[in-house]
């Protein structure tokens, strides 16, 4: 049962994150957090790939955990397995991206950006791919993480509000190539994605 509602995608990031920041309590002297995304800087470029397992402290990581099991679930639920792949490979990239050019300086770590490319790709699914599913499971993520997405708008100095722009945009943006480029049939399961 759990298989089928629970992407082991995320269950397989979440195992990575863990394992990640364990190792990192664990390294005294040591934080992988330098290895996060650096603005504007060609050593910061790898940072993309390492960020979204990296994080700043318990509750960093327990926050991203809970979202991302959240978001990937309802992504998973809106188009599939195969598609929410894609859409969390866009919105790390997305996300990466948008904070290496964009952010402030110093160092950002986190899974933020692609729990808000998630979110951003529930509700562009939801105005590019209209149907009473896919509003309501954009509705449910409204009232799960709103006020996630409203924090979009502050400017903590010590929370990425580049990272989670940026995520969600590109969220959107994946929502609007999905529909562009690939049919409306889920291919692993053949079931319609606008019911």
């Amino acid at each position: 049962m759990t298989k089928k509602i629970i992407p082991k995608d995320i269950f397989i990031l979440l195992a990575i994150m863990w394992a990640v920041f364990v190792i990192d309590v664990l390294l005294v002297g040591i934080s992988l957090n330098q290895f996060g995304i650096r603005p504007r800087r060609l050593d910061g470029l790898f940072g993309m790939i390492f960020s979204p397992f990296l994080h700043g402290g318990i509750g960093h990581i327990v926050s991203n955990s809970i979202a991302l099991l959240g978001t990937g679930i309802l992504v998973r639920m809106a188009v599939g397995s195969k598609r929410a792949r894609l859409v969390m490979l866009f919105s790390v990239i997305g996300s990466g991206i948008g904070t290496w050019l964009f952010a402030q300086a110093g160092v950002v770590v986190g899974a933020s950006g692609l729990v808000y490319g998630l979110l951003g790709f529930l509700f562009g699914y939801a105005f590019f791919h209209p149907s009473i599913k896919s509003w309501a499971i954009a509705i449910v993520s409204l009232f799960l993480f709103g006020g996630a997405v409203l924090s979009i708008l502050s400017f903590n100095p010590y929370i990425s509000w580049a990272a989670h722009f940026w995520g969600f945009v590109s969220g959107v943006g994946t929502a609007y190539l999905i529909k562009r480029y690939f049919s409306p049939t889920e291919p692993e399961t053949g079931t319609k994605l606008n019911d």
